[in-house]
């Protein structure tokens, strides 16, 4: 089945898996024994044209080495074009390993997250080899009872990705519920509960399929307790490559690409716990129902998208709004007096912050207080509406407030009349 199918190994990026390692002694056979062609890439990802030779490239835990822009360009788009990816972290992901592995998977809609996994009841000799037993149906889940997911960190699956229209994202591998964690939170390694986390994803990203996993001891020979050999393991890592490759043999069927496989698997599983006769009854009594339903069906179709559509919109908006937020904040700031500071200017300065942050404020003391002359004072020249003109057009200050001369005024008032 496979004497066609060539896999491409990256080389240039200080990988841990590669096919000389006695370390994945056990994985490189079982590629060999299945009739792949293997190929070493050794000069980066700088070449659609090369990456298109290959129908899945692994990409294995790079360490204290980065991706650079061009090259998650070049894989971006070797995935659009329908190629597939198998990229696989490690304990602590990108912080542990020094490298940039999520500017890469961003674009396929999930992270490696810096943490490593551990579970205090069911595991494998210590608690950082937990067995994992919770899977969705899935191809690469195909008869798969139980795992160990040694030295391993987790993935998550990033907001809002649900609404693209060239990405359908989600997770076929989950932690269990006595699952718990060591997370580098940016400062330090804390300790938390983790249970039913993604361990495994898989991305249908424009024509092309990516599958991340936080795990490359699984491709190990080192120990049977926990590597290719250990539990069903191997049978997950044939799956995985079964998918990514677009066909599967099962029976001495093939199923190709064609085909969703989810589906099939789904209904290959429903014919046998109903016990129809047959996949074909299934589908049919299925096709009649979506026939006989077809205008119900698809406008509640239509309403999924439009609401999608809203919540992308209204989380673009908020982008928006946050962003010009902060600059308005900033063309305030910048705009309050720094001397000479009169009350309508700190007036004019709240009013502005009102519109931007929806609160309401007022001033608690009295500026003006202390600049009031009374009404009994008699040393004030008499002043004509003219004087209060040239005054406050001459001086940044009020000549009259509530009715009286300021102290300003009053001193401008006498030095005039006094010249």
């Amino acid at each position: 089945m496979s004497g066609n199918i060539t896999l491409g190994l990256d080389y240039s990026h200080n990988n841990i898996l590669t096919v000389e390692s006695s370390s994945f002694g056990e994985f490189v056979q079982f590629l060999f024994n299945s009739g792949y062609k293997l190929g070493k890439i050794e000069a980066g990802f700088n070449s659609l044209a090369n990456l298109e030779k290959y129908n899945v490239i692994i990409l294995s835990t790079p360490r204290n080495i980065n991706l650079n822009e061009n090259e998650i360009e070049i894989l971006d788009n070797y995935v659009k074009k329908g190629g597939s990816l198998l990229i696989s972290s490690s304990s602590g992901g990108d912080y542990n390993n020094n490298t940039n592995l999520n500017e890469l998977t961003r674009k396929f809609g999930f992270e490696f997250v810096s943490d490593e996994i551990y579970d205090s009841v069911n595991y494998v000799n210590l608690q950082k080899r937990p067995i994992i037993t919770r899977f969705k149906p899935h191809i690469i889940t195909n008869q798969v009872k139980k795992i160990v997911f040694s030295s391993s960190c987790s993935t998550e699956i990033l907001d809002f990705i649900e609404d693209e229209e060239n990405i359908k994202i989600d997770w076929v591998l989950q932690s269990g519920l006595n699952s718990w964690r060591k997370l580098y939170n940016g400062e330090y390694w804390i300790e938390e509960d983790s249970p039913k986390i993604p361990l495994m994803v898989i991305s249908e990203y424009f024509k092309g399929k990516v599958v991340g996993l936080g795990n490359i001891s699984i491709f190990s020979s080192l120990a049977h307790e926990y590597g290719f050999s250990a539990l069903d393991n191997d049978i997950l890592i044939a799956n995985i490559l079964n998918f990514l490759i677009g066909s599967l043999d099962s029976e001495g069927k093939a199923v190709t690409i064609e085909l969703n496989l989810d589906l099939y698997y789904w209904v290959e599983n429903i014919v046998k716990q109903e016990k129809w006769d047959n996949v074909s009854d299934l589908i049919n009594v299925s096709l009649k129902h979506f026939k006989d339903n077809y205008g119900e069906i698809i406008k509640e179709i239509k309403n999924l998208r439009l609401e999608r559509k809203k919540k992308k919109e209204a989380y673009v908006k908020a982008s928006k709004e946050k962003e010009k937020k902060e600059v308005t904040e900033e063309e305030v700031l910048e705009k309050v007096p720094v001397i000479e500071r009169k009350k309508e200017d700190l007036e004019d300065i709240m009013s502005a912050l009102e519109d931007i942050t929806g609160e309401i404020y007022e001033i608690s003391i009295d500026l003006d207080e202390e600049e009031l002359v009374g009404d009994d004072d008699e040393d004030i020249p008499n002043y004509t509406n003219d004087d209060i003109i040239e005054f406050e057009d001459g001086f940044p200050k009020k000549a009259i407030w509530r009715g009286k001369a300021t102290i300003a005024f009053k001193e401008w008032l006498e030095k005039k009349y006094k010249s």
